[in-house]
């Protein structure tokens, strides 16, 4: 088998992974979580919108002859930025599937199948870890402090009340599977399971706001206090909260690797991605270009940018 076709085995089991998961996902998470088709230009996505006027209405003196202060109206700036990421260099020997009698094009398929899944899990956890941060480095006002006892429906109340008269725009909970199971284990009934994807879980309960279920690590916090996992946070989100744009820049290669008792194959792929938060930009100065996950953790990486709240991705519970 030629290494082109090999090559095309690959990006096709990949793709048609992705393809399938990213559909059902937006449409279970109700939009929270968005995972899109994108090709930004250059390190950094920028786009701008308008603030709302502050002290729009006022009332007036009929009667009156006195001044009136003027306000104003401006623009905002979001910027997500591009993520770079890729594979390791994958090795296999081709007669490896010549003596087990098997085709040697299903080695594409296996790496693309996995290649599909791996991408739309590490996506997801970027994303999941950059609000994290976000949330965390604004403080109070979008992060409920329910450390105080173990999750219960009322604490996620609690944390969607911080959106006030806005908390129905909260679309979806995102949250560890061990808060999930704590939620079931104090009664909660009722639950659907929407869409299933390797370790992704969206199921809602009768009051129709979906659980997004995965164990991604930056939901989990160690803060010293106590034994072992002290801290998990709920995420509660807005439709758009957290947008991924999957760069069209996917490339791979496919080499003979010479210089071995057998012959072998190496397989090396890279892409990016582009992560932005609803209300908050990326600071293009601390932040930097090309960001690790650690910059993306970083909370002073991401500035609030909306004026309320309330027009941000969402808010986090905080449970242990």
């Amino acid at each position: 088998m030629s290494l082109q076709v090999f090559n095309q085995f690959a990006n096709l089991a990949r793709t048609e992974v992705i393809a399938q998961a990213v559909e059902k996902f937006n449409a279970a998470s109700r939009g929270a979580l968005v995972l899109s088709p994108g090709s930004a230009v250059g390190d950094f996505n920028q786009s701008a919108y308008y603030a709302n006027i502050a002290n729009l209405i006022r009332r007036r003196n009929k009667y009156g002859t006195g001044s009136v202060s003027a306000t104003s109206i401006s623009q905002l700036l979001e910027a997500s930025v591009k993520v770079a990421a890729g594979t390791p260099p994958i090795e296999y020997e081709p007669t490896d599937w010549n003596w087990m009698m098997k085709n040697p094009e299903e080695a594409g398929a296996v790496i693309g199948q996995q290649l599909g899944v791996g991408q739309t899990q590490d996506m997801l956890n970027a994303a999941i870890t950059a609000l994290v941060a976000a949330f965390e480095n604004v403080g109070a006002t979008v992060v409920h402090d329910g450390t105080a006892g173990t999750i219960t429906l009322a604490k996620l109340n609690s944390g969607a009340t911080l959106f006030g008269d806005r908390s129905q725009a909260i679309a979806a909970w995102v949250m560890h599977s061990t808060q999930y199971h704590a939620l079931v284990a104090a009664g909660l009934t009722n639950t659907e399971r929407l869409f299933t994807f390797e370790n992704v879980s969206i199921m809602q309960d009768a009051m129709g706001r979906p659980f997004i279920v995965t164990d991604s690590p930056s939901l989990v916090e160690t803060d010293g206090v106590g034994a072992g996992i002290d801290k998990y946070s709920v995420l509660g989100l807005v439709p758009n909260g957290a947008v991924v744009e999957m760069n069209d820049d996917f490339s791979a290669s496919v080499i003979d690797v010479h210089g071995s008792e057998n012959l072998k194959r190496s397989y090396q792929a890279e892409w990016s991605f582009n992560l932005g938060l609803k209300g908050y930009t990326w600071d293009m100065t601390n932040g930097g270009k090309s960001p690790n996950d650690s910059a993306l953790g970083t909370g002073t990486n991401w500035d609030k940018t909306a004026s309320s709240v309330k027009d941000t991705a969402g808010v986090a519970v905080q449970v242990r």
